[in-house]
């Protein structure tokens, strides 16, 4: 039976031939994980089963079958998507639409589905393994047919930290209304408790070590007036989290603009009332005494931070001013964490994760406030489309890795992205969210999650292959991070340097990155 190994930074697809590499060379460092491909000239059977034997290797070994999503349309040159393949073919993978391997599904039992033979193979190298080059194999028989895949394993001494020490933070939002939904379980009940339980636990393996919890939900009088704040779903999923082992929960936004260009920004529940006017007041005193009292009665103290606005703006950046300000008199010592789109709001925040292409709009600026001290972090979203480094499926997969590559290049100790599960229904067919189910915007494909919910009907998530190359970027950050402290800051940038230097600039060979990489873990050692 023919078949060729590939990269965990490289793109496959249903209809490759399974022609090139027969072995594979793997590097790692210990307490972390590395990861390979494998298509085979096969067609399997539905409910066809695989037995996978490690050979001569050490690290525990997770195994997975890769399903094919849909590719309905092309990442637009600037914003959204486009059916016109030759003003973006400079930069896409393929023209849409197209099929490609990026659902990871466990082989937990066994049992396959039906389609090619395709796999996905996560070694995980314990901290406290002999750091060796491991000549081994892996042994796969499918029905009648075997493979056996040469598989060299070089573990170097050094040690990752575990994600509790971790000095690179990572968030990827999750929807609980719309989680519920997707899983069919009521929200706030034992069942969606499990189903939490499950892409908390994802979330946890992915890096992800800061958690958004719910806003809390306003109680009205029978005029409608809003009289008090319910924080029971925002108490049940941080205490959950804080058990769980999360660093830090974020409580959810308060307020927004209607229009990017505006002055004010108007609350969530009350769309017509501004923050800046008394009755926002009022209720945003009302909001925040509720939430501080439940962080203390829960002693979330330590590990609380608050969002305010999703994205304030440069002409919004008065209002959001005067946000911050109404938050910190009544959450004393609260600390604000928020995506923005602004360099005029210094003061009002601690955190400022600040979207790629801002970032370097206003590097200098942005340098300026690092350079006093504040704490910036890089967030990727649907805008822009184009080649800018995201994490969609039309672009070339190591750009999901190199993003936190370029966080470390810029020094932004953390990551955010909105999309961890947001679907259409029929979600492996159609990539390309419709929020709303809005027919008029459709966004990068892959853009709004990297889990996929389970197919075969279980209530948990599927990694997508970008989602473990997301993890992967996140050890990396931290092998880069090592490496500046062994030698020097421009010392580790000068190996980043090689492939990326932008978030538009930037090599996509999976064979580079690897190189790269296994460059800085020699030198590391």
């Amino acid at each position: 039976m023919n078949y060729c190994v590939y990269s965990e930074n490289e793109w496959i697809y249903p209809d490759s031939s399974p022609a090139g590499k027969s072995e594979i060379q793997l590097y790692a460092p210990r307490n972390s994980d590395v990861c390979f491909q494998v298509l085979a000239d096969l067609e399997v059977q539905e409910g066809e089963t695989i037995t996978v034997r490690m050979n001569h290797l050490t690290g525990y070994l997770a195994v997975y079958q890769l399903l094919p999503a849909h590719v309905g349309e092309n990442s637009g040159a600037k914003i959204l998507t486009t059916f016109d393949y030759e003003s973006v073919k400079h930069f896409v993978t393929r023209k849409a639409p197209f099929d490609v391997y990026d659902i990871t599904k466990p082989v937990e039992n066994g049992q396959l589905y039906a389609g090619r033979a395709a796999f996905y193979f996560r070694i995980d190298v314990e901290k406290d393994a002999v750091p060796e080059s491991y000549e081994g194999s892996l042994s796969l028989r499918i029905g009648k047919k075997e493979i056996e895949i040469p598989v060299t394993l070089k573990v170097y001494e050094t040690v990752l930290p575990d994600l509790k020490d971790s000095s690179f933070h990572m968030i990827n939002w999750i929807y609980y209304k719309e989680l519920a939904k997707q899983h069919q379980v009521e929200f706030g009940s034992e069942a969606f408790r499990e189903v939490l339980t499950a892409y908390l636990e994802n979330q946890l393996d992915m890096r992800n070590d800061y958690l958004m919890i719910p806003s809390g939900v306003p109680v009205r009088d029978a005029e409608g007036k809003v009289i008090d704040f319910d924080f029971t779903h925002a108490a049940f999923v941080g205490n959950l989290a804080m058990e769980m082992g999360f660093k830090k929960i974020l409580g959810g936004f308060v307020a927004r603009f209607e229009q990017w260009d505006e002055a004010e920004q108007w609350l969530l529940w009350d769309r017509q009332v501004g923050v800046t006017t008394l009755e926002g007041y009022r209720q945003l005193k009302l909001y925040f005494t509720k939430a501080w009292k439940c962080v203390q009665e829960n002693q979330w103290e330590a590990h609380y931070m608050q969002c305010l606005v999703d994205e304030p703006q440069f002409p919004n950046s008065l209002s959001y001013r005067a946000l911050s300000g109404i938050c910190r008199s009544l959450m004393l010592g609260v600390k604000i964490n928020d995506p923005v789109e602004s360099t005029e709001i210094y003061g009002a925040l601690d955190v400022w994760v600040v979207k790629q292409t801002i970032f370097e709009e206003y590097y200098d600026t942005y340098r300026e406030l690092q350079d006093m001290g504040e704490e910036l972090w890089i967030y990727t979203c649907g805008f822009p489309a184009g080649s800018t480094m995201n994490r969609v499926i039309d672009l070339p997969l190591t750009v999901s890795r190199l993003t936190l590559w370029l966080c470390y290049h810029y020094q932004c100790p953390g990551f955010l992205h909105w999309g961890y599960h947001m679907h259409n229904e029929e979600l492996e067919k159609e990539t390309c969210y419709l929020p709303g189910n809005d027919k008029t915007i459709r966004y990068p494909a892959g853009n709004s999650f990297v889990v996929y919910p389970a197919l075969d009907g279980e209530r948990k998530p599927w990694y997508s292959v970008r989602g473990h190359l997301q993890r992967l970027g996140a050890y990396d950050y931290e092998l880069f991070r090592m490496l500046g402290e062994k030698y020097s800051f421009e010392k580790a940038d000068e190996l980043i340097k090689k492939v990326c230097r932008g978030f538009d600039e930037y090599d996509s060979s999976a064979e580079l990155l690897d190189r790269v990489r296994q460059e800085a873990l020699e030198l590391l050692g």
